[in-house]
């Protein structure tokens, strides 16, 4: 069945599938702007398949580079649900583009000035955030040289640095030891990925010690972010990250694709949040839900909501 499931990522390809979703027990699924659909007449996933394809699924979660499958690198994302495992996989799509192709609006590209401070990116699955953290943060490493980690450990594409000195990420090494390493070695851009509640804490250390900290973050607006991040901390951590967090946080980015007036493509919404006064404040407070009036008033400084964002 190994080589049947190869077949489905060789189909994910022609399609031009952003991803390939396989379940056990489950019929496999690409997603094709934005819409997941089922494969025409694929057969169920039989247990034990996904792991004669990648080797054994350690824990409940993980991912890794996997393949060559179909002539490509894979980013795999993988979970134990209760009907069985589940992956997702997402072709590597080689150097990611150049920053002035991605389209953000200004506000955005303004950021490619920043030194220290904290610089979140977010969006639904398969919205173009990652695309974009990576080009921004390719985009840093090209203004100036600096000293940079890339701790994505699963990078979805390779990030040209320009003349920039680049740590990247250790097999056997975690990305807090590895942040802790950084900040010790005065590193100035830290590019995390895919942020998860263990490097929260660590990565608002970093900002505080006065590198410029980058990560991605799967959610649907601003509020989303600050939920999500706040959630998973301990009472005892709470009060520690929101105060770094409202002194340190320079933006979040969230992006939305939306259907374009031809039916047949996509468009990119945007919303924009800068960190002043009153969202500080917030974050300290933990009302969240105020975000969303202080970035309507804030379009003066360059704030976006996404009903206001171009093609919304």
């Amino acid at each position: 069945m190994a080589a049947e499931v190869e077949t489905f990522l060789d189909y994910a390809l022609e399609v031009g599938a952003s991803d390939l979703i396989l379940a056990e027990g489950l019929v496999p699924a690409v997603r094709i702007l934005s819409r997941v659909c089922a494969i025409p007449e694929a057969p169920a996933l039989k247990f034990g398949d996904l792991e004669k394809l990648t080797g054994v699924l350690n824990g409940e979660s993980g991912s890794f580079r996997g393949g060559p499958w179909g002539g490509r690198l894979w980013c795999v994302r993988y979970s134990r649900e209760a009907f069985g495992k589940m992956a997702m996989f997402r072709p590597i799509l080689g150097e990611c583009p150049d920053f002035a192709a991605i389209g953000a609006p200004d506000a955005v590209s303004g950021l490619l000035r920043l030194d220290t401070g904290l610089v979140l990116f977010a969006g639904p699955a398969d919205s173009g955030k990652t695309t974009t953290a990576s080009s921004f943060v390719s985009g840093i490493c090209k203004k100036r040289i600096c000293r940079a980690r890339f701790l994505d450990p699963v990078p979805e594409y390779d990030i040209a640095p320009g003349e920039s000195l680049v740590h990247y990420k250790r097999a056997k090494v975690s990305v807090e030891q590895e942040i802790a390493q950084g900040i010790a070695a005065g590193t100035d851009v830290f590019w995390l990925g895919d942020i998860s509640q263990k490097t929260v804490l660590p990565m608002l250390r970093a900002a505080e010690a006065g590198s410029l900290v980058i990560g991605c973050m799967t959610a649907g607006n601003a509020v989303g972010v600050l939920d999500h991040l706040f959630a998973g901390q301990t009472p005892a951590n709470d009060a520690l990250c929101r105060t770094l967090f409202a002194s340190n946080l320079k933006a979040i980015i969230s992006q939305k694709l939306i259907p374009a007036a031809d039916g047949k493509s996509l468009g990119c919404t945007w919303e924009i949040l800068f960190n002043n006064q009153g969202v500080a404040s917030c974050i300290r407070s933990g009302e969240h839900f105020r975000i969303p009036s202080l970035i309507q008033a804030g379009a003066p400084e360059g704030m976006m909501s996404f009903m206001l964002s171009p093609g919304a």
